[in-house]
């Protein structure tokens, strides 16, 4: 009685840290009579283990709670039972993690050593007969299944299932299993959509074609850097001068309405989407799940064109899986940890002054492999979250309401890591190096999530309520040096779309691959993003809304808005869009599980 009274005040409390919004009654009902059931079941003989078999209970499932809350506290969604494959990285991210872990997610669970020594102590025995504990499991039951039937019959019983932390998990594993045996039954591809895929992905003449053809490309993917930070002027400093100076370079273009695409793999699938116009998974990791896979992206196209293409990061080369999925994505080397010499450590890995320093002594050898361009993708790392800066390198004056904050510490972060990539450019350019390379810039992932405490702080930086429209912005510049261009292009695009904007700019026609996405340079039809993450799928935003589909997977429960009045729309209109990029995601689903282009 004791443990299934204190479980209902975690179901209660795990509802409001998941942000229930629809039968939360009832799902706390649900949960409550599955927990008495088990433990009905466990107590229905007095016997020496009984009270250690529900100790065990009760804890596993204040964990899960645990697990389930503060992985919603950074991706908005409940995770599945695939993400138990990437525990092993959980020591890398101990920063990020006791961030997540705050004291409303860890109440779960500061309960069990109090009840543990109370248990064993007392020697606790449940106080109702053991007649009534017999027959408790049949009743629970029995009651269980009527709630459940009527919820059916409201047709509620899917928001249930997916927010009730019982059947939540129960089904996501029955889907896991019998996903893996028949992954593209219902997904088809017609041969007009391969068609209207290839077209994606073919040269056409126009603005900025070719002009970067014949040199060399770098591409910088920077850590959690987001567009607000672009020419952002705060407490009467500038947050990001060298960026800003990229920008606003007359041989920059500069994609200002550009977004992330994440799945479960955060900053290794921005890479993967960046470099091969797919979705990721949301399974699990797509550099871990597909590893196998054969892949036309961008290193291949640069490769039948002649080019080297290496990567560089300076981290652990087995972290996301990366050593084994760069051969197939394309690269030829990967420049790792390993491969560079440092000595102090900030944040999540090497300092990126030293990181790019070394990185310009790699170029110059990768530029003297044979007299063709080369192409070098390079992952920045300091400005990781939690953004804890050593105080030497804090050097901005911060407002009081943001000092010892996310935001405050992302600003010193990012501004640290603007300083470095600035002292690259102009190593490049002592170097030889700058004037016949184009340079491609743009962020990873948001930075400060609009779900968290901190979003309410953002209004006066961003000039409106911080939303997911805000949080997913990130910039994309390209620089082609010696060229007059000097424009911000405003066409809405993703990650999705750097490949095929890319490989326009660079002159190389894709005649082997599929894309889904555009080129941002010279599309003119109305581009959709499609987000799978912190949004659930069917969501979107376009150049006017921004549509998220309600929590508990109710399409009338979702929420419009125009992203420019920030005023609230009626959903039903949005319908069929919704269901149109479902259905680009599935076709981009199938290609995966498929290995389309083997």
């Amino acid at each position: 009685m004791l443990l299934s009274i204190l479980l209902t005040i975690k179901f209660i409390w795990f509802t409001n840290l998941i942000n229930v919004e629809y039968n939360r009654i009832p799902i706390v009902l649900i949960s409550t009579l599955i927990s008495m059931a088990v433990l009905s079941f466990i107590y229905r003989k007095d016997g020496k283990g009984t009270n250690r078999n529900a100790l065990i209970f009760y804890c596993v499932i204040s964990v899960i709670m645990l697990i389930d809350a503060a992985y919603y506290t950074h991706f908005n969604m409940l995770p599945n039972i695939r993400a138990v494959k990437q525990v092993g990285q959980l020591t890398a991210v101990a920063d990020s993690l006791r961030v997540l872990l705050n004291i409303r997610v860890t109440i779960l669970v500061l309960d069990i050593p109090f009840i543990i020594y109370y248990m064993k102590k007392v020697q606790y025995r449940p106080i109702i007969s053991q007649r009534l504990r017999r027959i408790t499991p049949t009743a629970v039951g029995i009651l269980l299944f009527s709630i459940i039937i009527g919820l059916n019959i409201k047709g509620e019983l899917s928001s249930v299932k997916a927010q009730e932390v019982y059947t939540y998990h129960a089904t996501d594993i029955v889907e896991t299993i019998l996903g893996s045996k028949v992954p593209t039954e219902e997904i088809t591809l017609t041969e007009e959509d391969i068609n209207d895929l290839k077209s994606r992905a073919r040269l056409k003449e126009g603005k900025l074609t070719g002009l970067g053809k014949g040199k060399n490309l770098i591409v910088l993917q920077v850590e959690a850097l987001q567009n607000f930070v672009i020419n952002l002027h705060y407490n009467g400093q500038e947050i990001t001068p060298n960026l800003n100076k990229l920008v606003n370079d007359q041989s920059s273009v500069y994609y200002n309405n550009y977004f992330q695409l994440l799945g479960r793999g955060n900053t290794s699938d921005a890479e993967f989407v960046t470099q091969n116009s797919l979705y990721p998974s949301m399974e699990e990791p797509t550099y871990t799940q597909y590893q196998d896979n054969t892949f036309y992206g961008l290193p291949w196209l640069l490769r039948d064109n002649g080019y080297t293409a290496w990567v560089f990061h300076g981290y652990e080369k087995q972290f996301w899986n990366r050593e084994l999925a760069y051969e197939n994505q394309g690269f030829q080397r990967f420049i790792s940890q390993e491969d560079y010499e440092f000595e102090e450590v900030l944040g999540f890995g090497i300092r990126d002054e030293d990181f790019f320093d070394q990185t310009i002594d790699y170029l110059k050898e990768l530029d003297k492999v044979d007299d063709n361009p080369f192409y070098a993708f390079i992952i920045t790392l300091s400005s990781h979250t939690p953004f804890k800066m050593p105080e030497e390198y804090n050097v901005l004056d911060i407002k009081e309401e943001h000092e010892g904050n996310m935001i405050g510490d992302y600003l010193q972060s990012i501004h640290y890591a603007d300083q470095e990539i600035g002292r690259f450019i102009e190593n490049l350019k002592k170097e030889g190096l700058y004037e016949e390379t184009v340079i491609a810039l743009y962020g990873d992932h948001f930075a400060i999530s609009a779900a968290q405490d901190e979003a309410a702080l953002m209004k006066d930086i961003v000039g409106a309520d911080y939303d997911y429209d805000h949080m997913k912005n990130i910039p994309l510049v390209i620089h082609i040096p010696n060229e007059t261009i000097g424009e911000t292009v405003t066409t809405i695009g993703s990650q999705l779309d750097f490949y095929p904007t890319i490989a326009n700019i660079m002159g190389y026609d894709n005649t082997k691959g599929l894309v889904f996405g555009r080129d941002l340079t010279n599309y003119n039809g109305n581009n959709i993003i499609a987000p799978q993450t912190y949004m659930l799928k069917g969501s979107f935003i376009d150049k006017d809304t921004l549509f998220e589909i309600s929590r508990d997977g109710i399409f009338e429960r979702s929420r419009a808005i125009n992203r420019h009045t920030r005023e609230v729309l009626e959903v039903e209109q949005f319908r069929n869009i919704s269901e149109e990029v479902k259905k680009e995601i599935d076709m981009s689903d199938y290609i995966l599980k498929t290995d389309y282009f083997k």
